[in-house]
């Protein structure tokens, strides 16, 4: 598993805000703006993760947020619980995002999926990178990366056109190195994030200006 940042949890406020001395309050960990988790998976980021996929599979390739290099598509069928951030099929992006306050966000530094064989008695492999790296960083204050295995089959409904060359409904099964942020104060954030599959080998970056209100 990569992990970057404390084992306790990290609190950042949006470079807009000022503490009661005057100062840009990001520069300091303001414990009342935002909340990073530690280590261990939690169930609710295995079912994240899973609905991850759907999103970003149901979307056809024109307006994909993967595939998007502005950030101008990243309101695509967001859901009203959680708002989804996307990485890049391989290199660097750059966009720009609003995100409505009090919605979490969770996003991959760096995963995978495997489509599960059809039959009753077809069970497929977990996709597992064990050499994989991921790193995020909010104002440029790093944040825990955790391992999330999807290693109970999901249900994806891949969209005609899209990206990931599968299309119609399948089960899958997935891995990846996730972040999930809570309870950021409304503001502007430049959060940075991506993974490598091994040295020298895969790797994805992205850069998102973001802004809360």
């Amino acid at each position: 598993m990569a992990w970057s940042g404390a084992d306790q949890p990290v609190r950042i406020t949006s470079s807009k805000s000022t503490s009661e001395e005057g100062d840009p309050a990001w520069v300091a960990l303001f414990f009342t703006s935002m909340v990073v988790w530690g280590r261990e998976m939690a169930s609710s980021d295995v079912e994240l993760a899973a609905r991850w996929w759907q999103w970003a599979m149901s979307v056809p390739n024109a307006k994909n947020p993967v595939v998007d290099e502005t950030g101008e598509f990243a309101a695509i069928d967001q859901p009203t619980d959680v708002w989804f951030l996307a990485g890049t099929f391989g290199g660097r992006a750059e966009r720009r995002c609003t995100i409505p306050h009090g919605r979490p966000i969770f996003f991959p530094a760096f995963n995978m999926f495997q489509k599960v064989p059809d039959g009753f008695f077809a069970r497929g492999e977990v996709p597992l990178a064990p050499a994989a790296t991921g790193h995020a960083a909010l104002n440029g204050v790093p944040l825990p990366v955790r391992a999330v295995t999807n290693d109970k089959a999901f249900r994806i409904t891949a969209a005609a056109g899209g990206p990931f060359g599968h299309t119609g409904r399948f089960k899958a099964k997935a891995w990846g190195l996730w972040v999930r942020l809570d309870d950021l104060a409304p503001g502007d954030y430049v959060l940075t994030f991506g993974g490598e599959y091994e040295p020298g080998g895969f790797w994805v970056e992205v850069t998102y200006q973001l802004e809360i209100r």
